[in-house]
């Protein structure tokens, strides 16, 4: 719901998906030719990628040569677009074209990345034939929409896009300049967003619109000294392609469209006054507030997550307190060896606490390439090598950004059809210098062996380009945060520290403990709708149970693929590895998870590990 023009989009485009799709395969037996599998995969990732010039920048670096892309002459930043029940009754009955199609192939005989392909299509089918098939599909669009948030919205979103967005040809710097013009008026169509929240009797709670708000004047207030300004003249620079009278030229005119960028921001923000005193007071989450509504769509965002569908949520959020129970119960065993260790081994007691006041660091790592170069040596314990040596670089988020942002970092997915493009991993300067002690995870996460290690092995294992733009975030967070907990457990492993190995110890616990309060505190906030009168009490105000139901409200079910991802992930190598024993082997295990790429489903992640482990038992 975030492509630019959706409505018309959805009607230019539907008959021709439907003939195109139904052209790809015929009528008869069952098919089985893997090269009509990949056509039909390209054909609903191209309809589901739509005309985002974004998405197709980031994934496909010849996306012309590639896939047959054609560039959208007036190029645009996102705008909001209402959607009416024609429209997603049209949509629905796509999506239930496309099905018709995919049923016609056998899954039973494809192998390897092409049963990758193919369980890609069924679970992207799935996703979407269940939104649009939904009762609550309009309130769910309307929910959905992010376009003005506490965290600045799609204008945040725009400065992330517009530093990520690479420069290959001269077309592109033409079309991000035109983007870039757009958003004078697109941004004054977010105000369309907020008057149909409010039709749909979702209005807007004044404490996101005056955060958005606060987030928009610091941006105008910084005029021509905004961040973007030096930084489109130094992409610019950088495009060795360009002659330098090209160069002068284009810094001129994208110097302009930011001056057209700045009207935009300064009109929303202005324009968002009339819609303040509408809900005043935060006592209860988005989807707790629209009833039968939010319980679907969070139902039907967990499904995407995960590929779980029909959850007793429950049973879910009662498992999930066992395991936090266990993990606090970990952690608690671990400072109680630290205490008591406080007259006897008075160093060990207070380099631990060092640890956890942040005032130590992992093995003394702050240096980013540093911590990369370690984490390169240290993730052969954890997964084979890759065929190829990826080119890495750093980035960093703006102040203006970063400030107000909750991402520590982020990975951006590097080109399918490009196998040696350079990599980057973009930190938040803010939260690393405020947290230094979870950089070297941070980076893990993102690179090694995290997300960017998995990328590349997907790109060297020939994954679709459906598979690289939709996945079941779950196992792909999972996986990252995982990846975090086996760094830990190698240091813990090889240090002869002693203060380091309980202290690596502890942070595993503390990371999987406190990743899964995040999803019980998210569940309990936008499914079981608590609010907040039920969540004060004793040392906890009303105003501080506000705070909290905002922190979660605007980012439903975002982090069930970190916490909920990671908890499978982990208990899916601890059952492997007490089922084998000496048979268990992590890099083989690991092998086997990521053998899928990067986002299979939790419920096929968990039969891989089965298969794994029936097939390594003793003979």
């Amino acid at each position: 719901m975030k492509k630019r023009k959706f409505t018309a989009f959805v009607l230019g485009l539907a008959m021709t998906v439907m003939c195109c799709a139904a052209g790809l395969v015929g009528c008869g037996a069952k098919i089985a030719d893997p090269e009509r599998l990949n056509a039909f995969a390209d054909q609903l990732a191209m309809f589901m990628m739509g005309n985002d010039p974004f998405g197709w920048n980031a994934f496909s670096a010849t996306p012309e040569q590639s896939f047959g892309y054609e560039r959208d002459d007036d190029a645009s930043w996102y705008s909001y677009s209402a959607i009416s029940e024609s429209d997603i009754d049209l949509m629905s009955s796509v999506m239930n074209s496309f099905n018709k199609q995919f049923k016609k192939y056998d899954g039973s005989a494809f192998t390897g990345m092409d049963a990758v392909t193919y369980r890609s299509i069924q679970y992207t089918l799935d996703t979407y034939r269940a939104y649009f098939g939904s009762d609550y599909a309009y309130d769910m669009i309307v929910l959905s929409g992010s376009y003005i948030s506490s965290e600045g919205g799609y204008v945040a979103s725009f400065a992330d896009s517009f530093e990520n967005y690479t420069f290959r040809t001269e077309a592109d710097v033409k079309e991000l300049l035109s983007i870039t013009s757009s958003t004078q008026d697109v941004f004054a169509t977010y105000l369309d967003f907020a008057n149909d929240r409010i039709a749909a009797g979702y209005p807007l709670y004044d404490s996101t619109v005056i955060a958005m708000q606060d987030y928009l004047d610091d941006v105008t207030a910084k005029g021509e000294e905004y961040y973007l300004y030096a930084f489109a003249n130094n992409k610019i620079d950088a495009a060795e392609f360009l002659e330098a009278d090209k160069k002068t030229y284009y810094k001129n005119a994208y110097k302009n469209a930011l001056d057209k960028f700045m009207l935009g921001v300064e009109r929303l923000s202005s324009g968002l006054d009339a819609y303040k005193g509408r809900v005043e007071n935060t006592d209860k989450s988005y989807l707790a507030a629209a009833g039968k509504a939010g319980k679907a769509y969070y139902e039907w965002l967990f499904a995407g997550r995960t590929g779980m569908r029909n959850v007793d949520f429950i049973a879910l959020y009662n498992e999930l307190v066992d395991a936090y129970r266990e993990y606090r119960t970990a952690m608690d065993a671990i400072v109680s060896v630290v205490d008591g260790a406080a007259d006897d081994d008075p160093t060990l007691y207070a380099d631990f606490n060092a640890y956890v006041a942040g005032e130590k660091v992992l093995l003394g790592l702050t240096d980013p390439e540093a911590i990369l170069e370690y984490l390169k040596v240290a993730a052969r314990n954890i997964v084979p090598d890759l065929e190829t040596v990826p080119e890495i670089d750093f980035k960093y988020m703006d102040e203006t950004v970063a400030a107000i942002s909750n991402t520590v970092a982020y990975y951006v997915k590097s080109p399918v059809d490009d196998l040696n493009s350079p990599e980057h991993i973009t930190l938040n300067p803010a939260a690393l210098e405020n947290n230094p002690e979870d950089l070297l995870t941070v980076i893990a996460h993102e690179g090694y062996p995290g997300h960017l290690y998995a990328r590349v092995k997907s790109k060297e294992a020939g994954e679709s380009l459906l598979t690289a733009t939709i996945s079941s975030l779950a196992f792909t967070e999972g996986w990252a945060k995982y990846v975090e907990l086996a760094v830990l457990d190698n240091i813990a492993k090889d240090t002869t520290d002693a203060a380091l190995k309980l202290y690596a110890r502890y942070k595993k616990f503390d990371t999987l403990s406190g990743y899964i309060s995040a999803v019980l505190n998210d569940i309990n906030v936008n499914y079981f709708g608590a609010t907040a009168q039920s969540l004060a009490g004793g040392s906890v105000t009303v105003d501080d149970a506000r705070e909290f139901i905002g922190f979660y409200m605007e980012m439903p079910a975002a982090y069930v693929p970190y916490g909920y991802g990671m908890y499978v992930v982990y208990d899916l190598h601890e059952t492997a590895q007490k089922a084998l024993g000496a048979n268990y082997d992590e890099v083989r295990f690991n092998d086997a998870l990521l053998s899928e790429g990067m986002g299979p489903t939790l419920v096929r992640i968990r039969q891989v590990a089965a298969d794994f482990v029936e097939a390594n038992k003793a003979a």
